[in-house]
């Protein structure tokens, strides 16, 4: 085997040789040696490495809380070494010390990193919020996919795809199976629809990647497929951006999108572009040269999403921040839904001074995978609040969230 790949730390490459570098080699090598005790305190005097070896040519950088503790939770990649952060007079955190154990039951090396570490880490994180947190692990698996196979009932608990070429090394990371269980379903309505799938094209922006992940886990979404040459690669700014989801969210790709939206429809997968609400209606007037059947749905007039998803396994494809999905794309569609904007008018379009005529891509996302997923909102009684002249203190009953952040 030839030798391992390195993070180099510093911008520059260092010119040391001779003895000298030799010491620094075997300092460096002794100071990275996994800790595998809290220390009661910092160390004053800590060798800061030059270099960070990499475990596997393939491996990234998780950063992070959220991100680190999915990724130690949901163990669906190989993780090699954590580095945790302790600054000079830093008392180590509740969730350091927990993230610790759990690292240590998993196997998992951990690496106490100390003052003068902090350069390295950001380094690390490409310069964003890491927590003091930092994770080396597999790339996140994405299932290559040529299709969505059919699905008999809604009830199924799980739906096939059809897998497209990997090579060994990719089939390690990925996985080979075919089989894509779908989101445990507690709702009544929820467990008489058929499974929900996202596609994206386009998306630039890993942020809105990440989020779009984190909306679709949060609301039950079964899948999401990221099409190859178009879309933002999976990185560590998605994962963190997902705040964690993406660690437990089955995430597919399509190569070959158009290929991949043909076959599946061709198994009963029905296909909704969303468009902007001027593009719905214009496209309206000439679906005879879309694909066959196609409608125009404005997404307030889905009856609670439930008569799409009562009926046929469903993709919702989003495209590009700023010029949406492709022509291609849209062509392959069995409808078009869309966003009405209180200050678009039907037929004429955006009147207004500031032109704001679209959602963030994340935005729009989240509200028509709410709209299909849609259930009976719930309202919670709020605390009665005390008299004026009462001095005694109302208990709280109102429900508490957890805000996953």
């Amino acid at each position: 085997m030839g030798r391992g790949k390195n993070f180099n730390v510093s911008d520059s490459s260092s010119q040391k040789s001779g003895k000298g570098a030799n010491n620094i080699k075997r300092r460096r090598g002794k100071q990275h040696e996994p800790t595998d005790a809290v220390p009661e305190r910092v160390k004053p005097h800590v060798t800061v490495p030059e270099t960070i070896p990499y475990t596997t040519p393939a491996s990234e950088f998780i950063y992070g809380l959220s991100a680190v503790e999915a990724a130690l939770r949901c163990t669906r990649r190989k993780l090699y070494m954590l580095y945790i952060y302790q600054a000079a007079g830093e008392e180590l955190s509740s969730e350091k010390i927990a993230l610790r154990k759990l690292a240590l039951a998993r196997g998992i090396q951990v690496k106490m990193a100390f003052a003068g570490w902090d350069k390295i880490l950001d380094k690390m994180s490409t310069g964003r919020p890491h927590n003091g947190l930092i994770l080396e692990a597999s790339p996140m698996p994405q299932i290559p996919v040529s299709s969505l196979q059919p699905v008999s009932l809604p009830t199924d608990e799980y739906f096939e795809v059809g897998l497209d070429k990997q090579s060994v090394e990719e089939a390690e990371v990925n996985g080979s199976s075919n089989r894509i269980a779908r989101v445990e379903r507690f709702e009544e309505v929820a467990k008489s629809r058929y499974p929900l799938v996202i596609l994206l094209d386009g998306i630039l922006d890993p942020g809105n990647i990440g989020a779009v992940i984190r909306s679709a886990y949060y609301l039950g979404v079964d899948a999401l497929v990221l099409t190859g040459r178009n879309s933002a690669p999976l990185t560590p700014v998605t994962i963190k951006a997902s705040a964690g989801a993406a660690e437990n969210m089955t995430i597919l790709k399509a190569n070959n999108e158009i290929d991949f939206i043909r076959r599946s429809r061709e198994n009963g997968w029905r296909f909704y572009a969303a468009d902007s609400p001027q593009n719905v209606a214009d496209l309206a007037a000439t679906h005879g040269t879309l694909a066959d059947d196609t409608a125009s749905i404005a997404a307030n007039e889905i009856n609670h999403g439930a008569s799409l998803l009562a009926t046929a396994p469903t993709v919702l494809m989003l495209g590009n921040e700023g010029t949406g999905l492709l022509p291609r794309i849209k062509a392959q569609a069995d409808g078009f839904v869309s966003i009405p904007g209180a200050r678009i008018r039907p037929n004429l379009g955006i009147n207004d001074a500031a032109r704001v005529d679209s959602l963030n891509v994340s935005v729009a996302a989240a509200l028509l995978m709410e709209m299909l997923m849609r259930v009976p909102l719930r309202v919670a009684s709020a605390v009665p609040v005390a008299s004026a002249g009462s001095t005694k203190t109302t208990k709280e009953t109102t429900p508490r969230s957890f805000d996953f952040n």
